[in-house]
């Protein structure tokens, strides 16, 4: 941990990046320059640096000096604006979703400057922006197209371009159900007993057409249980599951069989936490991806700045004695 105000603590930083290869940083535009860490400083220091800054609306254009927090590039984007129920406000995800696909796009492109370095030996200035990544997110139809049609009312669960799709009240709990082809409609429908609508195509199930599909299959869920319902849909060979809370997961055979959740251990101690945590949500083979408890805060300064910063017990005392480092 650097005190970057103090010019002492600059300095420690330039030195460890003059042996780095990615420096990540989240400040508001200019601070960096403010601090003297200017792209041309940085260069100097070390000109096969990759420097990702993650901004809620990057660099340039006139909102780069506004604040932005998740909530609000949600807003601007128009993600808010399709989500919720036609009788309700915007609604905001239930996931901090502009900080968390800024993030994967951070690491996307971060990974690409790297592989690009390694055919030209240059580094580069990575300018990751929250409200563009969630432009990127709303993006399944032309946006000018949204504005000369109109922006289709908020659908809640149901999408109303075919289906059915969306998620449907059990005698129990709900299920969430994606119905595209024909011939898992004929399927449903002989299941449901409804072959009055086996007919009906995905170009009929539109509209009005919609409704009637959608009002059949909620009848049907409503008076049979969650696992009634998902034996049927996986007999259709429909994709289909249970609306389940958060905890789960903890609890599920697959993410069991799988591995997908790890029990979490203290940094400082290694002890057990009596927590599970996710792993990563995918596998490279021969390929360790476990994951490591996060250290507490300001644990391997000391042993990176003896590393990398070159740093010896005695210029380490005095830092610690300004603030310089924590």
């Amino acid at each position: 941990m650097l005190e970057l105000q103090d010019p002492r603590g600059r300095d420690l930083l330039r030195r460890l990046l003059g042996g780095a290869d990615v420096l990540v940083e989240n400040f508001r535009p200019g601070v960096m320059d403010g601090l003297g860490l200017d792209r041309a400083t940085l260069d100097a220091v070390n000109p096969r640096l990759i420097h990702c800054a993650v901004t809620g609306f990057g660099h340039d254009g006139p909102y780069r000096d506004r604040p932005a927090m998740d909530l609000v590039v949600q807003a601007m984007s128009g993600l808010m604006a399709k989500t919720g129920f036609p009788d309700g406000p915007p609604v905001r995800s239930g996931a901090m979703i502009g900080d968390e696909v800024a993030s994967a796009f951070a690491v996307v492109a971060v990974l690409a400057a790297l592989r690009q370095r390694d055919l030209d030996g240059r580094g580069r200035f990575v300018d990751v922006r929250m409200y563009e990544a969630l432009l990127d997110l709303v993006w399944d139809e032309p946006v000018d197209h949204y504005e000369d049609a109109g922006v289709p009312a908020r659908t809640g669960n149901l999408d109303a371009r075919a289906g059915p799709i969306g998620v449907y009240a059990t005698a129990d709990g709900h299920v969430a159900v994606v119905l595209t082809d024909d011939a898992q409609w004929v399927r449903l429908c002989a299941r449901m007993e409804r072959s009055d609508l086996a007919g009906m195509t995905r170009s009929d199930r539109r509209g009005a057409g919609l409704a009637r599909a959608n009002d059949a299959l909620a009848a049907w869920c409503a008076t049979r249980t969650t696992a009634v319902c998902g034996a049927v849909f996986a007999a259709c060979d429909l994709p289909a599951g249970p609306v389940l809370p958060p905890w789960a997961a903890r609890h599920d055979p697959h993410a069991a069989a799988t591995g997908a959740l790890e029990p979490l251990v203290h940094g400082a101690t290694g002890a057990p936490t009596g927590y599970l945590g996710p792993r990563l949500p995918f596998r490279i083979d021969d390929v360790d991806l476990s994951t490591t408890p996060a250290e507490p805060l300001g644990a391997s300064t000391d042993a990176v700045l003896r590393e990398r910063g070159g740093c010896d017990d005695a210029e380490l005392a005095r830092l610690r004695a300004a603030g310089v480092i924590g």
